[in-house]
């Protein structure tokens, strides 16, 4: 929408294999679609990357949005779940520093309602990347650790590790595999290790 705004729409699914929990044994699945609105809060200072990732261009930025979440497939039947999830978040990136580094900051609220009941989550993002070319493309390693704090549970109940890298196809799509662990001390299971894969569109 310019060089301060942006839509931002996502689709998401997630499968789990069965996994043996206290209660027997789980198959979770689910999907979420979203549609956000993006606001630089600063100049844009990164001319020279003008063409690649809108938010890696900005050094503050806000977000907000609404995702409509859903259990599927067999966790209908056994852990159905609907909800309407707001979202609100504010990122922070350095400039390079030693050897490349950005160091990457955000804080986001998601005011939910799940099964027609409302609760909070905070979540606190830190993480580091290092933006590269290869092949005349671009590819950005990065890893960040995450903290999030459920007023249904009045505690810090999850952490979440992530680790993966971003490549450039061409300038209007990117993917960006990706290795996650999360701790979950009011879940079951309360680990877990995923496989993740975005796919990204630019226009």
């Amino acid at each position: 929408m310019g060089e301060r705004a942006r839509v931002f729409a996502a689709v998401a699914a997630t499968r789990a294999e069965e996994s043996q929990t206290t209660g027997g044994t789980t198959q979770y699945q689910d999907a979420a679609v979203g549609v956000h609105l993006d606001l630089t809060l600063t100049p844009v200072l990164r001319r020279s990357l003008a063409q690649g990732d809108w938010q890696r261009n900005r050094y503050l930025w806000t977000r907000i949005g609404y995702r409509y979440g859903r259990s599927a497939g067999d966790a209908e039947s056994s852990e159905r779940f609907r909800e309407h999830r707001g979202v609100f978040e504010l990122t922070g990136r350095t400039a390079p520093l030693a050897g490349d580094l950005e160091f990457v900051a955000r804080v986001r609220w998601d005011a939910r309602e799940v099964n027609d009941r409302h609760s909070d989550r905070y979540r606190l993002r830190l993480g580091v990347e290092r933006s590269l070319k290869l092949g005349g493309r671009a590819v950005v390693p990065f890893g960040n650790a995450e903290n999030f704090y459920d007023t249904r549970y009045d505690t810090w109940n999850r952490q979440r590790y992530q680790m993966g890298a971003e490549f450039e196809i061409n300038r209007n799509w990117r993917i960006e595999p990706s290795l996650i662990r999360q701790n979950d001390s009011r879940s079951e299971p309360a680990h877990i290790n995923a496989l993740a894969l975005a796919l990204k569109y630019f226009h």
